[in-house]
């Protein structure tokens, strides 16, 4: 069985049951997950920093893709900071990013990225992510989850909390 989305970036375990199940290389994918390593940044402001540069990466990757209508960066800072410390920043970079994919596509596209420091159940992930990938452009928009706010609910239902 094979998703119509495609893993890259840093390898985090927590994303290793998405990467069995990605589209091979060859296809144009409707999702982007990138996976973001952020342990070896000695401060909060190096991790943030380090987060801003990866996702305007992101972002340009993306744009290689006609068919994506999900990026979705989860991170990790591997309890080396307290929890939620870039949680702000990543809330700024899926607006930025998602705003910029949007102008330059002309078409929704869900902007998504999740702390999932201290996130241990793959197979869970994997499910939140494939239920957000298979619904609807824009069901998201752009938001910042902590990996608790998608623990008992969908990855759209938690974004629409925070809307509301």
């Amino acid at each position: 069985m094979t998703a119509d989305l495609i893993v890259r970036g840093d390898h985090l375990a927590v994303l290793s049951p998405l990467t069995v199940i990605q589209a091979p290389g060859s296809e144009s994918p409707r999702a982007l997950v990138w996976g973001l390593d952020l342990r070896h940044e000695a401060t909060r402001h190096a991790a943030q920093k380090r987060l801003k540069q990866v996702s305007r990466e992101v972002a340009g990757f993306a744009a290689t893709y006609p068919r994506l209508t999900h990026v979705l960066v989860a991170y990790t800072h591997g309890g080396s900071l307290p929890e939620g410390t870039c949680l702000a920043t990543a809330a700024q970079t899926s607006t930025r990013m998602h705003a910029t994919l949007e102008r330059t596509r002309g078409q929704s596209i869900d902007v998504v990225t999740l702390d999932v420091t201290g996130w241990e159940d793959g197979e869970l992930l994997r499910d939140r992510i494939l239920e957000a990938v298979t619904g609807n452009a824009s069901a998201a928009g752009d938001v910042a989850l902590g990996w608790h706010d998608i623990v008992d609910i969908p990855i759209h239902a938690a974004a629409m909390r925070q809307f509301y």
